[in-house]
């Protein structure tokens, strides 16, 4: 089976704060307003998602 190929692997390190933060891709998808799909291909790498990585960010805080 084909994996899609990580484009920016960049956003990885998002995906390590997602997990730090105690909260699912669902709920930090609900308050930043973004579909959860969407959310996790862009923690995943396999979207740039520039506007969702500062909405992101600011929610971490």
């Amino acid at each position: 089976m084909n994996e899609p190929k990580i484009r920016y692997p960049e956003n990885l390190v998002l995906k390590a704060e997602v997990e730090k933060s105690g909260r699912t891709i669902e709920e930090l998808a609900d308050a930043i307003g973004v579909f959860s799909l969407l959310l996790s291909h862009t923690i995943n790498g396999y979207y740039k998602g520039t506007n969702i990585i500062a909405k992101l960010k600011k929610e971490l805080r």
